[in-house]
């Protein structure tokens, strides 16, 4: 990536979702699993968008799709203190690590933790991991053995490419446009989500004018 030295521990973009509402992490199980899921999908889209890992963190594949185990287990073990942690986290991210997680929350942020774990089962490199982990470990889930490798299966990051690619070209298409409680907001090149729709309501009841236009500034919302 354009200005990154050195790549940045899992644990912060675990906390930049974790921070992020839009995500709805909760401390249940599903919480934990998708979170798990919007990680990996964003490691995978940094790979189709710069054809390099967004962290270098070990990623297993599980029965219900892929995890990075240091981060379910923090989660599962210290959800109080990993979301104060993440509460209070400064994200210091280059241009393409906020490009790859606002793809990631634009595409799959509105999805079910069990939408995202069929999203995880139709890669090759998940199915191949998982089975690998079960064949070597005679027929018990060897986590051990079950290590993904994205960056071998170019099928996979090619259609992870094709997705991004139709996002993008249906971003751009059409200049979006939002009412809330009467004032119009434009937008283009990207999706509101509910925390997004959230802000724009806030902002709608002390509006002075009835037509706005709205863009992203390093993941922030801008009203002009």
């Amino acid at each position: 990536m354009k200005g990154v030295c050195i790549m940045k521990d899992v644990y912060d973009f675990a906390k930049y979702f974790l921070k992020c509402e839009d995500a709805t992490i909760a401390n249940t199980y599903d919480g934990n699993m998708r979170l798990q899921k919007l990680l990996v999908l964003a490691n995978l889209i940094s790979i189709a968008e710069y054809n390099i890992p967004l962290f270098d963190d070990e990623i297993l594949a599980f029965e219900h799709g892929c995890v990075v185990e240091k981060v379910r287990l923090r989660y599962k073990n210290d959800y109080a203190g990993f979301k104060k942690d993440s509460d209070s986290y400064q994200p210091d991210f280059s241009e393409d690590e906020y490009n790859v997680l606002r793809l990631t929350m634009n595409i799959f942020g509105r999805s079910k933790p069990r939408e995202l774990s069929d999203v995880h089962h139709s890669f090759r490199f998940w199915k191949n991991a998982y089975e690998n982990g079960l064949k070597q470990g005679g027929g018990f889930h060897d986590k051990s053995l079950s290590v993904v490798d994205m960056l071998s299966q170019n099928e996979d990051i090619e259609t992870v490419r094709s997705l991004i690619d139709s996002f993008k070209r249906s971003a751009q298409d059409v200049e979006a446009r939002e009412v809330i409680n009467g004032i119009t907001f434009h937008y283009d090149g990207f999706l509101l989500t509910d925390n997004m729709i959230k802000q724009l309501e806030k902002f709608s009841l002390s509006a002075e004018d009835t037509d706005y236009s709205v863009y992203l500034d390093n993941g922030s919302l801008v009203v002009y």
